[in-house]
C-alpha cells in the first residue's frame, strides 16, 4: 500500500501484543515461526477469516525481521526472554513493529512534538500530523485505526476517553540489548548514520522509552569518540 506521497504503509489490521509476544516465545522455544499458530492466537481477538488471515500475515512479517530476530535468537532463549520486564518486551515489540511498518515510527515521532506542548491530543491531530507525511486518504485512516490500539498496548500512549490520548509515563529499559535495539530502530528509521549519546535525552523517539547504554558492551551498535564529549552511537 503506497500513498499519494509515495510512502509505504503496509498495515491495515491490528496485531495484539500478546500474539507477538507468544510468537517470540514459540520461536525461541522451537526455532520456527508458525503462521498457523499465529492464526490460532489472532482468532482470540479478531472475527472473520479474512481479517484473521491479514492480521496473521502482519504478525508473521513483524516476527521475521532478520536483522533483529537473528540477534534475539542468539542472545535469548525462552526462559531468559520470559525474565525480561513487561516494559522491555513492549519496547522490543514496538521496535519490531516500527522496523516492519515505519509508519508506526513516523506517527510516534510526529505526535511527540504535540506532547511537548500539551498533555492530551485527539484523533484529529494524529490524523493531521500523519497525513502531512503520508497524504490524506482512506488507506491511511485504516492504518491509523490499526496502529493506535497497538501503540497503546505497547506502552507509548494511553486513551483517556474516546479519541483523546495522553502519553504514557516514560519507562526505563533495563536490558542492555533492548536498549540497543531501541536506538538501532531510531538510527535506521530516521536515516541517521550516527546519533550523539547526549541526544538520547532529547530525540523524540525516546519520549516513550529511555534506553541505558553500556558503551563497552555493545552488540549491534558501535561507539565512536567525539570532540563534543560523549561520542556517537552508530550501526555496526
Amino acid at each position: 500500500m503506497i500513498t499519494n506521497k509515495g510512502k509505504y504503509i503496509g498495515i491495515n489490521q491490528r496485531v495484539p501484543f500478546k500474539v507477538l509476544n507468544n510468537g517470540i516465545i514459540r520461536l525461541l522455544d522451537s526455532g520456527e515461526l508458525s503462521l498457523e499458530e499465529l492464526k490460532k492466537d489472532i482468532r482470540e481477538y479478531t472475527k472473520g477469516e479474512n481479517r484473521v488471515n491479514k492480521a496473521s500475515q502482519y504478525a508473521y512479517q513483524i516476527l521475521s525481521r532478520p536483522e533483529i530476530m537473528k540477534t534475539i535468537n542468539t542472545k535469548f532463549n525462552k526462559e531468559s526472554y520470559n525474565l525480561l520486564s513487561y516494559s522491555d518486551r513492549q519496547a522490543l515489540i514496538l521496535c519490531l513493529v516500527a522496523l516492519t511498518y515505519p509508519i508506526a515510527y513516523d506517527m510516534l515521532i510526529s505526535i511527540s512534538s504535540a506532547f511537548k506542548v500539551q498533555p492530551q491530543i485527539n484523533r484529529a491531530l494524529i490524523n493531521s500530523k500523519t497525513s502531512a507525511l503520508y497524504g490524506s486518504n482512506r488507506t491511511l485512516d485504516i492504518a491509523i485505526d490499526a496502529l493506535i490500539p497497538m501503540i497503546i498496548e505497547l506502552g507509548a500512549i494511553k486513551r483517556v476517553k474516546i479519541s483523546i490520548y495522553e502519553i504514557e509515563e516514560k519507562k526505563a529499559i533495563s536490558n542492555p540489548l533492548i536498549s540497543e535495539i531501541l536506538i538501532y530502530t531510531d538510527i535506521k528509521l530516521s536515516g541517521s548514520k550516527t546519533i550523539l549519546l547526549e541526544d538520547l535525552q532529547v530525540r523524540p523517539w525516546y519520549m516513550y522509552y529511555s534506553p541505558e547504554i553500556y558503551i563497552n558492551k555493545l552488540s549491534i551498535l558501535k561507539h565512536s569518540e567525539s570532540r563534543l564529549g560523549g561520542g556517537y552511537i552508530g550501526l555496526k
